[in-house]
């Protein structure tokens, strides 16, 4: 059986905000993860916060990918930012990550932006494998991030410093 792909909204935030839980046990993020009720709000923002598609599969939703407008100027025009994407242990292996990506992809070309762009971490080998077969390529950059306390730090420095 094939799974449903559709849009998440605000009504979906309680399974959204378990799947996000799940993924952030899994990648050991520490925190608190975000709460249905934050959730249901930025979905229903205007213009929201973020978007969200939905897999489903065996009457549920079983995994998800979160993606936000970006912009570049390299290429240039909107890119469509891949946030994360979950697919519940127990779902694994039935296409339903293959099936968010080609929406999303879809999504990006009905919308005319020209890029879909995500980050995968170095040690997940696995799913850079099934990126690349998808037809990712590495552009040969990194991502560096700052935020919290040390985000904090570098907003109080003088420009001088």
């Amino acid at each position: 059986m094939a799974p449903t792909i559709r849009f998440a909204g605000p009504d979906d935030a309680a399974a959204l905000a378990a799947m996000l839980a799940a993924l952030r046990a899994h990648e050991d993020k520490a925190g608190p993860s975000p709460e249905a009720a934050d959730v249901a709000g930025w979905l229903g923002s205007d213009p929201p916060a973020f978007e969200a598609l939905l897999a489903e599969l065996d009457a549920g939703p079983r995994g998800y990918l979160a993606f936000y407008r970006a912009f570049s100027l390299f290429k240039p025009g909107p890119v469509l930012l891949v946030e994360n994407v979950w697919v519940d242990p127990e779902a694994r292996g039935r296409g339903l990550g293959r099936a968010l990506l080609a929406a999303a992809a879809r999504e990006a070309v009905r919308r005319g932006w020209s890029r879909l762009e995500l980050n995968v971490a170095h040690a997940n080998a696995e799913a850079d494998a099934a990126y690349a077969a998808l037809g990712f390529s590495d552009p040969g950059e990194q991502v560096r991030r700052i935020e919290d306390a040390a985000l904090a730090r570098l907003a109080e420095r003088s420009p001088r410093r």
